[in-house]
């Protein structure tokens, strides 16, 4: 969704019966909201389950939020492309063409993402570090297999507790992180909402398109039939995307011996920007 082009819906074709679509990110910054992203969902399909495995796995994706999270320019980016678009889409309030009830919604659910993110206070993860059972299992988890329970007793101890109590307190050690979670799910949902599509072919695997976009992609998604056994290479930049496909085969058991495809691979290609 983009206030820039509200006139202009983007182009809805058909998905492939069977497919798979893979996210490209294009700059640093949708690099970094993509794995908080994938990182929450991962952190809080752990957190409802109910075995102590589970709940360890939920602790550790909460340092890996955190240490995700540790730029210090994150909090400042979304608050400036949250208050950018809520001023954009202020303006298309008057607008006819415009759904005025769902606008008013989302400029609200926006208001309340940039309420609450500023009303985040302190460095991201400092309320963790009263705990120094907590900070030693942090420094552990750096480290390949340093989690350990046999060197963290604090941990083992933590992981016998009842269930409700580990869940208990896996949703406090969350719930000051939950701000950056709406901000960065806002985020993506109106990049993935301002895509493109357009049916492509890549000749002989390879496709090349000059961008004549007054604003360069920051996402790109590449939907392919899954029986076509091939996984997209991307690169791009605010003049030109590159897409080169490598065939893998179908079972995946050499992908690292994945190969150039020498055949023309139908393709749907989607651009997205703020």
């Amino acid at each position: 969704m983009n206030a820039e082009t509200v006139d202009t819906p983007p182009l809805l074709l058909p998905a492939f019966e069977d497919s798979l679509i893979f996210e490209h990110p294009l700059t640093e910054r949708v690099r970094t909201w993509l794995r908080l992203e994938e990182l929450f969902s991962r952190t809080h399909t752990h957190a409802a389950r109910r075995e102590a495995t589970d709940h360890r796995a939920a602790l550790l994706g909460v340092f890996e939020i955190i240490d995700t999270a540790t730029r210090s320019d994150l909090k400042t980016d979304l608050l400036a492309e949250l208050d950018r678009q809520r001023t954009l889409w202020s303006a298309q309030l008057d607008n006819p063409d415009v759904a005025k009830e769902a606008l008013e919604e989302f400029l609200a659910d926006t208001e309340t993402v940039i309420h609450d993110l500023h009303s985040q206070l302190g460095k991201i993860g400092h309320h963790l570090k009263d705990s120094e059972w907590l900070q030693a299992v942090r420094q552990r988890a750096s480290t390949p297999g340093g989690a350990c329970i046999f060197e963290l007793p604090m941990l083992m101890s933590w992981l016998q507790r009842a269930e409700y109590d580990r869940k208990q307190m896996l949703k406090e050690w969350l719930a000051p992180i939950v701000p950056l979670e709406e901000a960065v799910v806002l985020v993506l949902r109106l990049l993935r909402e301002s895509v493109q599509n357009t049916h492509e072919v890549a000749r002989h695997g390879n496709f090349h398109r000059a961008l004549m976009n007054q604003r360069p992609p920051m996402l790109a998604t590449i939907e392919v039939e899954s029986d076509q056994c091939v996984v997209p290479e991307v690169s791009a930049n605010k003049y030109t995307v590159n897409v080169r496909f490598l065939e893998h085969g179908g079972q995946f058991v050499r992908a690292a011996r994945a190969t150039p495809t020498l055949r023309d691979v139908g393709f749907r290609l989607g651009l997205c920007s703020l």
